[in-house]
């Protein structure tokens, strides 16, 4: 097992805080242009994504402790958990509770703007 190295902490720590800041901006943005049902989607995405992100962190660090063949079998387990419980609060939400889909799909998309946009800039003042 090799040890999380200040760049790796730096990055996990910069990917957070950048989320945030996004999330935040588009929630005021949702609920300035759109509507405040609209806002929640966006936010209940945002939420979402954030703490799956931070579940599978954990389950890497945990898995990255355990026997090889141990690992596999318990990523695995924990990836489909993850999964049932993602699934099952979607449903409650859309269904149930029925939040603004297109806010939800936003928020769920934030993760994936920010590692873009980081991306992006990389590969500009790192020459690709």
């Amino acid at each position: 097992m090799t040890p999380e190295t200040e760049n790796d902490r730096n990055l996990f720590r910069n990917l957070t805080k950048a989320t945030v800041l996004l999330l935040i901006a588009l929630i005021m943005g949702g609920w300035i242009l759109g509507s405040s049902r609209f806002a929640a989607g966006i936010a209940c995405g945002g939420i979402l994504t954030m703490a799956n992100t931070f579940w599978l962190k954990l389950c890497i660090q945990r898995a990255m402790g355990l026997e090889p063949r141990q690992a596999g079998r318990f990523a695995f387990v924990r990836y489909l958990l993850r999964l049932a419980f993602l699934a099952g609060l979607l449903y409650l939400l859309i269904v149930k509770i029925g939040i603004n889909i297109i806010g939800l799909i936003i928020g769920l998309s934030v993760l994936v703007f920010v590692i873009i946009g980081f991306s992006l800039y990389r590969a500009a003042h790192n020459g690709g």
